[in-house]
């Protein structure tokens, strides 16, 4: 089932969708190269049913015959221009990376579609001059403590640290080991982050640090952790090396089995 995807979509139909990829080709075009224009395609076609789509590399090499570098390279593109959005995606079961999700963005043009616009005055039509009694009554009627609460009492974090800080609060009650977490994250995913294959793979690597991170906390609820920071990092180390791992071999066009001599 893939209905999941229709929660990372930002249209709802198919029109909205295609408009869309229509714009934004005519607005990049001088920026864009003619696999790129085919990459974006093929992720509209994948997107039609609901709104993203869930697409190995090597399904893209295939449909538009170019190599995994230059695909790579084209999402890349893609992303940087702000045409599409490319998710991360951790297999629930087994706990490593799979394909990526890739969702169609909407223009400035579309986020205008829903701004009411001003209607014309009939010819002959009188202006109503401004009544500043009305005006008295309306912000006599609004009270300062009903601003308060409208006001919304829960900030959501968006940075990681803010994130640990908050999943440590609401589980085990004790938000200061965030710094631990981070500092292990921090260490681990520059040691990845300095080699150019993985410079892109910053917002991957926060989504491992915070996966590993429920998962020693689900631990603790079945067994005890003496070092709970150092638990995280085996974890964290092993939710790396699978990711990478299962990409390694992508980035070749040669088989596996190039490699080896007999």
């Amino acid at each position: 089932m893939t209905t999941y995807l229709s929660e990372y979509a930002y249209f709802t139909n198919k029109h909205d969708l295609d408009a869309a990829t229509r714009q934004h080709v005519l607005t990049h075009w001088n920026d864009m190269n003619q696999t790129e224009r085919a990459v974006l395609d093929m992720i509209r076609r994948y997107s039609v049913k609901y709104g993203a789509a869930h697409l190995k590399h090597e399904t893209i090499e295939k449909a538009i015959k170019k190599s995994n570098a230059t695909v790579r390279r084209a999402i890349r593109k893609l992303v940087k221009l702000e045409i599409i959005e490319r998710i991360h995606y951790i297999r629930p079961v087994m706990s490593g990376l799979g394909a990526n999700i890739y969702v169609i963005k909407p223009t400035n043009d579309q986020s205008k579609l829903n701004t009411p616009q001003s209607t014309e005055k009939p010819l002959g039509s009188k202006v109503e001059p401004a009544k500043p009694q009305t005006e008295a009554s309306l912000s006599k009627a609004i009270k300062p403590k009903d601003l308060k609460r409208t006001f919304p009492t829960e900030i959501v974090p968006t940075t990681l640290f803010g994130k640990m800080k908050s999943l440590l609060s609401s589980t085990i009650g004790e938000s200061k080991l965030a710094r631990n977490f981070y500092g292990v994250y921090r260490k681990q995913s520059l040691q990845m982050l300095k080699f150019s294959i993985h410079e892109d793979k910053g917002e991957l690597f926060e989504q491992l640090a915070m996966h590993a991170l429920r998962i020693a906390v689900q631990t603790t609820k079945q067994k005890k952790v003496r070092n709970l920071p150092g638990y995280y990092s085996g974890v964290l180390r092993e939710l790396i090396g699978k990711a990478l791992f299962s990409e390694a071999f992508m980035d070749y066009d040669v088989p596996v089995e190039g490699f080896f001599y007999r």
